[in-house]
């Protein structure tokens, strides 16, 4: 028969991250580091896309007038779900 204390890592810490010191199996550890993880794919998409946009307009041989047009589409659209995204998680990560 095993007892629990036979599980060597229970109760351990896992190292300093930055967000502080969490036991394993944390669910706001784990929580935190999702938050994060979207916000970044999202931010690198957002960059990536308005690259995208300008490396089409390279290729079809935009004018200016056409780069603005395409970066204001591009931005209008992503920039609202950006700044929500930004707001959340900066003020969740001031809540914790």
């Amino acid at each position: 028969m095993a007892e629990e204390s036979d599980n060597p890592d229970k109760g351990k810490k896992l190292p300093k991250d930055g967000l502080g010191d969490t036991t394993l199996g944390d669910p706001s550890h784990a929580r935190e580091t999702t938050r994060s993880k979207i916000a970044l794919v999202y931010l690198y998409a957002f960059f990536g896309t308005i690259l995208l946009a300008f490396l089409i307009g390279v290729f079809n041989h935009f004018e200016v007038k056409d780069y603005k047009d395409i970066l204001l589409a591009v931005s209008g659209v992503l920039s609202g779900p950006l700044g929500f995204i930004i707001g959340f998680y900066f003020k969740a990560s001031k809540e914790g």
